[in-house]
């Protein structure tokens, strides 16, 4: 079996954190101050938590989920917008046009494996502008790998 990739296992990891400390949170301040409405809000952010988990954890062990890989060739900020345009190109040249949140930090240069939710509209050679607008929100984790080898080689290779 596979093992699942580390940026996925952070999402998951964290999303069912952030629900537990609502959780707690909430438990906590319902004793402290008597709150039921804080303690039923904490309540239903663990829940949604604990649904968007087991979505995701279904998503990551049936693989079925997009991944993108190439070398990240520029980086453009919006202007008055919150991300960037980048520009990956994968082994076979196929340029992706995709806007991530600034807190993404990628660098050119270095290749990346980028995971989405699902692969609708993930062809090259189409609208770039389409192509941005379906990858925007899809986004689960972002990682540098190594790229693959061109050349397979045996012995001959120092």
């Amino acid at each position: 079996m596979e093992s699942i990739p580390k940026s996925l296992t952070k999402r998951l990891v964290l999303t069912l954190l952030i629900g537990t400390g609502c959780l707690f949170t909430g438990i906590a301040f319902y004793f402290m101050e008597n709150d039921p409405v804080f303690l039923s809000l904490s309540l239903l952010v663990f829940f949604c938590s604990v649904c968007k988990s087991i979505f995701l954890f279904f998503q990551i062990r049936d693989r079925s989920y997009a991944v993108i890989e190439g070398t990240c060739l520029s980086i453009h900020p919006l202007f008055l917008r919150n991300c960037n345009e980048v520009l990956l190109e994968d082994m076979e040249g196929n340029s992706f046009h995709l806007l991530l949140g600034r807190n993404q930090k990628l660098h050119p240069g270095i290749y990346y494996r980028i995971y989405f939710k699902s692969s609708s509209g993930i062809f090259p050679g189409r609208n770039p502008l389409m192509e941005k607008a379906l990858l925007t929100d899809n986004l689960l984790g972002i990682e540098p790998a190594e790229p693959p080898s061109s050349t397979s080689c045996t012995n001959h290779c120092p």
